[in-house]
């Protein structure tokens, strides 16, 4: 026990004067037993003249909150003893007359202290009451937590340590040891800015070193800076800063030309001497005033405290005669009175890519910590940790949490959790819209922006487009060579396919690079996500978020958004869901207060295209076969089938390298094949669009330009191929290769290292990835043998292995080639066998076209249609019939034509005959007898 001596209060035993002062103002202080508060009191009304403590207290108050609002809200709860107040006993020092919560601080503070004192005595004097304050904080009683609302007391705690334990550490170098630049990390945003103006001066003066002088010229620049305004403290009216500063510059000027290199370098070479000791000695006033970085005001006060002997002429002798004893004066008081202000955020200028200050948000904006990230930070910050090739690459799919890591990165580094990244200040630059004209001046830029600065780490998103250049180009070796000579400290977020296309064989540049790969999240852990985002999204838009809702945004989105990943695409949904809710209640008058699953719903349809009905059932089993079946009658194999293979692709399991899917459906016309491939495009792809190819215009060999494009020199050679257009503007489209047997083999040429790889090129060395996106062709051939083993009852496997035997003895009409080799055969994932439509099938297509032409006569016009089952199934008979008697190649088109011809005729007929009782009407029915046209009632509303 440090602080008691046989039980007696000893605050001499701490060498420290100021901690000891301290002390002995908090015992005679205290009314009764001493508290935490007689102690705050005290240590606070040192700090208000005393330049270390002064900055810690002013950055974690409140704006406008200053020491001594502490000082007096401390005497509302805690009134200290009055002068000559005989009703109080005199403190004897015993232990007793400590509060329980006093003694745990003043324990806890000896024993830490009597470490230190053992370690670096020197250093624990000098920070002694900043140890004392943080642990009189850590033990505050009841009253002092109920009252000091204003003090974060945990937050200026961690500033105090944070304090000790930089002032225990040996000093950083001022400049890097490889590069030889300084280190921008050990300077605030101000005094960088006053550097950068102090080489420009020197350079602009004939220098080819930055001196103390041209610091000072640097320092007068600064707009409504602290120098400016003790200099007009001091200098006649007529003599503002700017007369100062041109008196100064001619006294130090060698030349009238400026140097034609730019500004001076600030490193090694283009720093003199006597300017690296200025630095020194501010940093050590940074230090003694608990600053980590090097402010504009700590330059000020080292240059006042030891100016160079012609710079002090200059500045005493006419027509300045500046008193620079009074200034250091006045510095003191400014730096005692006023906070310095707050960091500001550091951002690419405009005509870059957009950017954000991670680390800057994470200091002022103090975030919650990203939840399921742990295990991506000990590569991550194993690479950053590295001497050299200290860069890294994540691959990342969109969606699944890059930006929610890089800003948990910052958060951390800001925190001090990872100790050599507290410095480091993580720039974020959204480069994903960049366009491969513009990559080149884009990365030109940042480097160019960023060169120099030692602290600044540039996190790239999209690194991919910035490296992509025009045809047959690239800016890889700009990367490399900024990444090589230091000029540029990088994060890189790429797609795992732009990696393997752009940096997978560049060994030299991956040699300076460690990868880091992030997956998509599992629903449980992208819940907890989700839930966190939540709670910020409804205190935004001012709404609550039902648990529930938070629960079927994930499996919602998971089962039906499939272009998308966690946790994005279920906060991107939540985030609409609460949009949406504050519109109804801001511009609608909804008293509606909280979002729930039925909103969520809402939001999935609209965003996936598929119908609320079909998915309210969604959930960890959903029922794809179910889902589009809604659309397609009478194949209930293909549809089990179809529905297999797309829960295979949501659940990630298609093979690496290659298309999500590629399937053949095989039968006649009028089956559903089409019709099945369009809601597969409306559940699946990103555009809701099925890119429809009609093979039939590509019988020719030359009409594989249509695919890839024209050869160069041909017309339309620089608008690419559309195969390769179409990928790169939905990566998860789906693809129809329409009556895929009449397309001339050559065609396929193409197809066959897509199927394989999973990547195309066009004519013009354009390259696109299809590992997200579904193919399906469509052929007649071999409908007959369809329609035989059918009518035997034949199982699908058996259908289709027949299938897939005509198709390799089918050769094209003109050439006689085989027109799907084998080798293309072998690229098919399946073959699907639609059958042929029984009775049953039409009756089911039928209902379903009826259901159309009701909803359409709902909406558009206003009526209700009736149309009785009688005629219905009358359509339905018919159809089959004529299906029959053409061997199967009307399909359910005929429906279509028949109810043309025996519902919506008789409609128009009796519409013409009588068009104001057809206005008027409210429903318009049908009756039917099968000896006799059916005939329309137009029933008035």
């Amino acid at each position: 026990m440090l602080l008691f001596a046989d039980g007696l209060f000893v605050p001499h035993r701490v060498a420290d004067p100021r901690t000891a002062d301290v002390l002995h103002a908090a015992a005679d202080r205290a009314a009764g037993p001493v508290r935490p508060g007689d102690l705050l009191h005290a240590a606070v009304g040192a700090a208000a003249g005393d330049a270390a403590l002064l900055p810690v207290l002013s950055r974690t108050l409140p704006e406008g909150v200053r020491p001594g609002h502490l000082l007096a809200g401390i005497e509302v709860y805690n009134p200290g003893r009055a002068a000559g107040d005989l009703g109080v006993p005199a403190f004897d020092g015993r232990r007793e007359r400590f509060s329980a919560e006093a003694l745990a601080a003043l324990d806890a503070f000896g024993d830490e202290y009597a470490k230190r004192l053992e370690d670096d005595p020197e250093t624990a004097r000098r920070t002694a009451l900043e140890l004392l304050l943080a642990c009189v904080l850590e033990n505050l009683d009841e009253q002092d937590r109920e009252y000091l609302t204003v003090l974060d007391a945990p937050a200026t705690a961690a500033a105090l340590r944070a304090r000790v334990e930089a002032a225990a550490g040996p000093p950083a170098p001022l400049l890097d040891e490889d590069s030889g630049r300084l280190r921008s990390e050990e300077f605030a945003e101000d005094a960088w800015a006053v550097l950068e103006q102090a080489a420009l001066h020197a350079a602009a003066l004939g220098y080819d070193r930055v001196l103390p002088p041209h610091l000072l010229l640097g320092l007068l620049g600064e707009t409504e800076g602290l120098t400016e305004h003790l200099v007009r403290l001091q200098v006649p009216p007529h003599l503002g800063p700017v007369r100062v500063a041109e008196i100064v510059g001619d006294a130090f000027r060698l030349t009238d030309r400026a140097r034609d290199t730019g500004p001076l370098p600030l490193d090694r070479e283009g720093l003199g001497d006597p300017l690296l000791e200025l630095l020194r000695s501010a940093r050590s006033q940074a230090a003694g005033g608990a600053d980590d970085r090097i402010a504009a005001p700590h330059l000020l006060g080292a240059l006042l405290e030891r100016p160079p002997a012609r710079l002090a002429a200059v500045l005493q002798a006419p027509p300045l005669a500046l008193d620079l004893d009074l200034m250091r004066v006045h510095l003191g008081q400014e730096l005692r009175e006023v906070a310095r202000p707050r960091d500001t955020a550091f951002r690419l200028p405009p005509g870059l890519p957009p950017s954000q200050d991670l680390t800057w948000q994470a200091q002022t904006e103090q975030p919650p910590p990203a939840l399921h990230v742990d295990h991506y930070f000990d590569p991550l910050n194993r690479a950053l940790h590295r001497t050299t090739a200290h860069h890294v690459l994540i691959t990342a799919p969109p969606g699944a949490g890059s930006t929610t890591l890089l800003r948990e990165l910052a958060r951390r580094a800001a925190a001090g959790e990872i100790p050599f990244l507290r410095r480091k200040r993580f720039l974020y630059v959204d480069c994903r819209d960049v366009a491969p004209a513009d990559g080149g001046a884009a990365l030109s830029g940042i480097i160019a922006h960023v060169a120099g600065r030692t602290d600044v780490i540039v996190c790239v998103d999209g690194l991919g487009a910035l490296l992509r250049g025009r045809t047959d180009e690239d800016h890889r070796l700009v990367l490399r060579g900024a990444l090589k000579e230091r000029r540029l400290h990088l994060i890189g977020v790429l797609p795992a396919q732009d990696f393997e296309d752009l940096l997978a064989r560049d060994h030299a540049l991956l040699e300076l690079a460690a990868r880091v790969e992030l997956a998509e999240p599992g629903r449980a852990e992208a819940r907890d996500m989700v839930a966190q985002a939540a709670g910020g999204l409804a205190e935004r838009f001012g709404v609550t978020v039902d648990e529930r809702a938070v629960d079927r945004a994930v499996v919602l989105s998971a089962d039906f958004i499939m272009n998308e990943r966690l946790p994005a695409k279920a906060v991107r949904v939540l985030h609409r869901a609460c949009e949406d809710l504050h519109y109804r209640r801001t511009q609608g008058g909804s008293e509606q207060e909280a979002v729930g699953a039925g909103d969520v719903l809402r939001v999935v349809a609209e965003i996936s295209g598929v119908p609320a009905a079909q998915i309210s059932g969604g959930g960890e089993r959903t029922d794809f076969a179910k889902v589009l079946a809604e659309s397609v009658v009478g194949q209930p194999a293909a549809i089990a089938t179809v529905a297999a293979e797309l829960r295979r692709v949501k659940a990630g399991l298609a093979g690496p390298g290659r298309p999500a899917s590629v399937m053949l459906f095989a039968g006649l016309t009028g089956v559903g094949k089409t019709e099945l491939a369009k809601t597969l495009a409306r559940f699946y792809s990103a555009s809701k669009r099925l890119q429809t190819y009609p093979m039939e215009n590509f019988t020719e060999p030359h009409s594989v330009a249509g695919i890839i494009g024209s050869p160069p020199g041909y017309v339309g050679h620089d608008q690419g191929g559309r195969l390769i257009n179409d990928l790169n503007a939905d990566p998860y489209c789906v693809f129809l290769l329409d009556e895929a047997e009449k397309a001339h083999p050559e065609v396929w040429r193409p197809f066959l290292n897509l199927f394989d790889e999973g990547w195309i090129i066009d004519q013009r060395g354009v390259k696109a990835f299809a590992d997200r996106a579904m193919f399906i062709l469509t052929t007649n051939a071999g409908h007959d043998v369809i329609a035989d083993l059918s009518a035997a009852g034949a199982p699908p496997d058996r259908i289709a292995a027949a299938v897939r035997d005509r198709l390799r003895r089918e050769r094209h009409p003109r050439t006689g080639q085989a027109t799907f080799p084998p080798e293309f055969l072998a690229r098919l994932g399946q073959i699907i066998v639609f059958r042929p439509l029984d009775r049953a099938a039409m009756g089911g297509i039928c209902r379903k076209m009826l259901g159309e032409q009701r909803a359409l006569w709902a909406t558009r016009f206003g009526k209700d249609l009736v149309v009785p089952d009688a005629l219905a199934e009358h359509i339905a008979d018919l159809a089959y019939g004529a299906d029959r008697a053409a061997e199967g190649t009307e399909g359910g088109r005929v429906v279509s034509r028949l109810i043309g011809t025996l519902v919506v005729d008789p409609i128009t007929l009796a519409a013409d005959r009588d068009p104001d009782a057809f206005h008027a009407a409210a429903r318009v029915t049908l009756s039917f007898d099968p000896s006799a046209e059916p005939q329309v009632e137009a029933v008035p509303g």
